[in-house]
């Protein structure tokens, strides 16, 4: 993605996050936010407040954790931040209730709430659990979850 076109989607993802947050957005505010991850010059600053303002809408907005795995982190190759995937999920990982939210909405997605074919639509999200597993330098997911469904465990 070129550099003009990411700061429209950091510009989106801020005042989305500002919006879940209730806060009234300013232009000033925004260029101050961004400066916290570096010169505005550079690429890599806009990579990093994208992930960290997709990241803390992710949060903010959560109602459903189910919607972390099936909208917000299910990242497919069609989607326009699939390129920053790792980074998006390294920033939500930072806070402290993170992996218990990623839990709860496993869990709530292999519960019978769920059909079968609503856990298929997750792909891209364990696809990336997958890659992260795979990845040295990023830690892998340390959720304990029983990917079998009842009905397709052996006997004893």
């Amino acid at each position: 993605m070129k550099l003009p076109e990411l700061k429209k989607k950091v510009w989106k993802a801020w005042t989305l996050f500002n919006d879940a947050s209730g806060v009234i957005t300013q232009d000033a505010t925004f260029i101050q936010d961004v400066k916290r991850f570096g010169d505005r010059r550079y690429k890599v600053t806009w990579i990093k407040a994208l992930a960290q303002f997709t990241a803390q809408a992710s949060y903010e907005s959560c109602l459903d954790a189910y919607m972390l795995v099936l909208e917000n982190f299910n990242f497919t190759t069609e989607r326009w931040d699939y390129e920053y995937r790792h980074e998006i999920l390294d920033a939500f990982l930072a806070y402290p209730d993170a992996l218990d939210l990623i839990r709860t909405g496993l869990e709530q997605l292999f519960s019978s709430d769920f059909a079968p074919q609503e856990r298929e639509n997750a792909d891209g999200f364990f696809e990336l659990v997958e890659e992260r597993s795979q990845q040295s330098g990023r830690d892998s997911l340390p959720i304990g979850l029983d990917w079998r469904l009842p009905a397709t465990s052996s006997a004893a």
